[in-house]
């Protein structure tokens, strides 16, 4: 019933506009597509503090210079090296006052667990996301050419409803895209970036 409701709004909208627009006479159309992305790579944030001594927990005090040293022995053991560890400048909690410093680290996807697992005092993986490369053109390109696509689909259907025939393109506006990064972060491990392109094209009687 909705749809019913829509599609008569819409063909009596353009009915009005047609009419009122005698010289000029053009139907707008929005075309959409989407397309579900796989992460190529994982990025690792995480700290490395000293150690205060505690009694309790029967612990020894290290400085943060022998738990980072600690750190590297242990990484370059799965294939990581100290030139692939990069200072994170995302601002963190220090509430024990500590000497700490924040780092990520990309990787292959099959190297998370490795990495996360590492059984060190001193360190803790603080979040995981997931990195996507939008730096292909073919991405954008391809959407934008099935957004074009669809918004043809729906002009088409359009135009045989009101007996009209679909001429050129006017205009073609980008409303919106994903595609402002090279570089995508993300918690899922997949993601869907979506296209959306306006058309107005000329009617024929």
């Amino acid at each position: 019933m909705k749809k019913i409701i829509f599609t008569t709004s819409l063909l009596l909208f353009m009915a009005l506009n047609i009419n009122a627009q005698s010289t000029e006479r053009f139907i707008r159309i929005i075309g959409n597509s989407k397309k579900e992305l796989k992460a190529h790579k994982s990025r690792v944030y995480f700290s490395i503090s000293e150690l205060k001594e505690n009694k309790n927990r029967k612990t020894e005090s290290k400085s943060y210079n022998d738990v980072y040293n600690d750190f590297i022995t242990t990484v370059k053991k799965i294939g990581i090296n100290d030139t692939d560890i990069n200072q994170s400048f995302k601002k963190r909690g220090n509430y024990n006052r500590v000497d700490s410093k924040n780092f990520f680290i990309d990787t292959d996807l099959n190297s998370i667990d490795a990495l996360t697992s590492i059984k060190i005092d001193g360190f803790r993986v603080s979040e995981i996301k997931y990195l996507f490369d939008l730096s292909n053109d073919n991405i954008e390109t391809d959407l934008s050419l099935k957004a074009i696509e669809d918004a043809n689909r729906k002009a088409k259907t359009i135009c045989n409803k009101i007996n009209m025939k679909l001429g050129k393109i006017l205009n073609i506006e980008v409303k919106s895209n994903d595609f402002d990064k090279t570089i995508y972060e993300s918690k899922e491990a997949s993601i869907t970036k979506a296209y959306k392109i306006s058309i107005s094209y000329k009617l024929i009687d």
